[in-house]
Formats: structure tokens, sequence, C-alpha cells
């Protein structure tokens, strides 16, 4: 041993030494100073730096810890790992649970954490900068781990931000003969600008995350994504980089834009919704009326356009409840609220009742549609046959408006290519001898899609986990840490 070394493990030794005479507080390896109670080590060049380190408070409380721990941290293990394992389970347990780390601010919390778990509690700022990055490592190695080198279907979407930032989400999942599996968000990263070159870029970034070595691009069988030109121009372009990709554009957002259909042919009842929606909203007086007449009955359904099959929902309420809710909005004062007014008028107009019958009576079953292919751990075969069984009830409406939605119908359906071959695969699956194979799909191929998706649902909700962690109270993660948070949180979500 160097005598230099020597002499300051000796020096080290004589300044820890009475710090130590009710137990062990202070290691030492001779080249530094290891506080067991702090579970941090201590710079020393002066012995007044470690005097400086036994007044503060944070070794204070730990020294009151100390009497009701029986756990040693030994030096040698501290000191071969950077991360704290118990300052990692916090952060993965807070991540896990989206409870803020500023919480640990809290006084009360604070003292409670410390009191039960005999550990000295790290700043937020610390478990940000030290422990959320080692805690989303350990999370992209168990999901590389789960998918291997299986077939997988990724799902990518984009949206906009409280920041008014453009963040894009990449959702995958393996594709399994035997069952359905689950779903894993492994990027979500801004964007610059939303186009084609953008998203192409993203999704092939992200899946260099899952397989960081490469050599796995005829294992990407099904890419899902929404119908926007941007994305399919996108899919396009993925089809070149990895060979056996089958780019499918949501089947749920296609039922909502036959929706979207319907409602542009009623504008009468449209805007009967619309109003109804803004009379009770904030006014306890009309709810108040609208109780006392409807009784047990709900308040009528809010639509939101970006939610699929609201409206409809809200159309076939009104319908279901139509002589109701023309008692409330005659009890009402239509000089009270513009929405009253227009609501009064509009309930006069005779092809309203009549447009609210042809509704309820022809198009219910999108919206049950909908909702049942938001289901997870459908067969492709099951989703499959909800989207024909809803084609073909549009095609038996009568008259000219719904010979209307069957053409809008059959127009998304012709224009999605990929349902098309998934319609052909599942054929083959069903022993059908009309079905036919994509040309480069082997037959292992096709029988590992036997429970691959045709919605993007699951990034969809990703989105919605995104919007409730990025709250309008914490608007300050930057786009690395929102990143590591989210993706923890939607994999400890669903374990």
């Amino acid at each position: 041993m160097p005598k230099q070394r020597s002499k300051k493990i000796s020096l080290f030794k004589q300044w820890i030494e009475p710090f130590n005479a009710d137990g062990e507080v202070f290691t030492s390896d001779g080249t530094v100073i290891y506080c067991q109670l702090c579970d941090r080590k201590i710079p020393c060049i002066k012995k007044s730096q470690l005097v400086q380190h036994v007044e503060t408070n944070v070794h204070q409380n730990g020294i009151k810890r100390k009497s009701n721990s029986s756990k040693q941290v030994f030096f040698s293990e501290a000191t071969t790992s950077k991360v704290n394992t118990f300052n990692q389970d916090l952060c993965l347990s807070l991540v896990a649970a989206n409870i803020p780390w500023k919480k640990l601010q809290n006084t009360e919390f604070r003292q409670f954490l410390e009191k039960y778990t005999n550990k000295h509690i790290p700043d937020e700022s610390t478990l940000r900068k030290t422990y959320l990055g080692p805690c989303y490592q350990n999370v992209i190695s168990q999901i590389r781990d789960e998918v291997g080198d299986s077939y997988i279907w990724i799902s990518v979407d984009e949206t906009t931000d409280i920041n008014g930032r453009f963040i894009a989400n990449l959702i995958i999942g393996v594709l399994h003969r035997e069952k359905a599996t689950r779903s894993y968000l492994i990027s979500c990263k801004e964007l610059s600008k939303t186009n084609h070159s953008t998203v192409t870029r993203f999704v092939n970034d992200s899946l260099k995350i899952l397989w960081p070595t490469g050599g796995n691009d005829d294992k990407v069988l099904l890419l899902l994504s929404d119908a926007a030109p941007y994305m399919v121009k996108s899919g396009d372009v993925l089809k070149v980089l990895y060979p056996n990709l089958i780019h499918v554009t949501c089947l749920a957002h296609g039922l909502n834009r036959v929706a979207e259909k319907v409602r542009d042919m009623f504008p009468n009842v449209n805007k009967l919704v619309n109003n109804i929606k803004k009379i009770f909203l904030k006014a306890p007086s009309r709810v108040e009326v609208y109780r006392e007449i409807m009784q047990n009955i709900p308040l009528p359904p809010e639509p939101v356009l970006t939610r699929w099959g609201t409206w409809l929902e809200a159309v076939v309420f009104n319908a279901s409840h139509f002589e109701g809710l023309k008692s409330v909005i005659t009890r009402l004062d239509p000089d009270s609220s513009a929405s009253i007014k227009k609501c009064s008028d509009i309930i006069k107009i005779k092809s309203v009742k009549n447009d609210l019958t042809f509704i309820k009576c022809n198009f219910e079953i999108l919206v049950k549609c909908i909702k049942k292919l938001e289901q997870s751990k459908l067969t492709l075969k099951e989703s499959l046959d909800i989207v024909q069984k809803c084609s073909t009830q549009l095609k038996n409406i009568p008259g000219d408006k719904g010979h209307q939605i069957c053409l809008k119908m059959e127009d998304v359906l012709q224009k999605n290519q990929g349902y098309q071959m998934l319609s052909g695969i599942q054929k083959v699956l069903s022993g059908d001898e009309d079905g036919h194979l994509p040309i480069n799909y082997s037959p292992d191929m096709a029988s590992n899609m036997k429970f691959s998706p045709i919605t993007s649902v699951d990034v969809e909700r990703s989105f919605s986990l995104y919007k409730h962690i990025l709250s309008d109270r914490r608007t300050h993660m930057t786009p690395e840490h929102m990143e590591q948070y989210i993706v923890i949180n939607c994999f400890m979500r669903d374990t």
C-alpha cells in the first residue's frame, strides 16, 4: 500500500473514531468517508468538514432514527452502487402512484416517513435528478426482457400538451398466437413539428430503445395510427424500413368519422345537443328544475368532439327523454339565456323530433361498436366481426340519408388498405379458401396475428394519462423527465 494512502486511512480513522463511540456511524476505505446515517459520502480534506456535516439537521435527525433502526449499511455495498436502494424504491413508488415529488417537502409527511422508515427522506430534486433515470432504465430493461425477439405491433399518435408542445407517443405490444398480451409505452418525445418526416424518425428512433443493437426490422408486423394524411404517408415510408409492416388506420377512428357524417347531416339536432349542454352548465337552479321534472334520470351527457361516439350518445339520450326535456325547457325562462331560447325554438321544429327518432333507430349501432372495439384482448376475428356487423346494419338503413352513410362507411373501409390485408389474414386463420396472406408473410408470422388489435385506443389512453400527469399545477417537467416519468407510470400501472 502506498505511504500516502496508508497515511490517509490512518488520518480518517482518527477523525471518525470519536463519532463511532456509540456504534458505527462513519466508515472509510481511505478515499472517502461515508455516513451510514445519512446514506451519503462526505468529501473530507479537513476534519472541519466532517464536523460541519455532523452539525447538520440531516445528520442530527439520523442520530434520532438510529435507535429505532436495526439495519446496518455496509460501506463496501454503499460505495459500489451509485444509487441508494431505499431512495430508488421511494422514487419508483411515487411515480407509480403519480404522487408529485413536491409532496416530500411537506413537513408532516416527511416526518411521518422518517419516523416509520428510519431513513433519511431525500429532497424532491434528488429523486428527480439522481433516481428517476435509473428507475426508467430498469423499466426499459424489463420491457426488453418481456418482448425479447417476439413479433410486435406498434401504435403511434401525436397531441399538443398544455405547454403547446407537439408530443408523440409510441406504444408496442407482443403478437402471440395463444393469448392477448399487454401493451408498453416505450417512448414519449417532443416533436419540432408535425409531419410525416418527424413521425417516421420518431418511430424509428423509438424502436432502437427496444432493440438497441438492431437486426429486428422483420419483427415489426403491424402499425396502428389515425387516418391523418401525414400518418398515412409516414406509414408508407415505414413500410420501406420494416418489410413486413402492415399499416392499419384505427377502425374506432373510422367509425367515429361515420358518426361525424351523421352529425353533419342533421344540423338542427346538432344545435339542440350543443345548447342543451350549455343550459345546465354552472346553473344549479336549472339543474334543480331538471331533477324535479326528470326525477331519477341523470343530466344529459356532454358530448366531447375528441371522444369517439359521445355526440351520438347525447342524441340517443335526448331522443329517449325528448318529452321530459321539452317540459324542462318550457319551464325555464327563455329570456334568461340564449341557449334556452335556441332550444325552445329548435324543439318546435317538427323535423327535429323525426330526426332524433331516425338517428336513435339506425345509428346507435355506431356507439355500441365503438365501445366494443375499445375493449382489450379481443381476437382479430372478434374485432373484424364487430366492424362487419356494423357495416352490414348501416347498409340496411333505408332512404337517401341511409345511403349516404353507407357510402361513407364503404369509403372508410376501402381506403384502409391494412384493414383489407388483416381481413385476408383472418380468412386464412379461419380456414377460408378465399383468404390470402401478404407475399412476404410466413405461416409463423400469420399465426401470430391471431390477437392483433385494429384500434389505437392504447396510445389514446396514454395521452389521457400524459395530460393527467402534466396538469396545470405541474407544468415545469422537462421533456426528458416527462418521458421517463410516464414510461414508468404506464408500466407499473399495468403490472
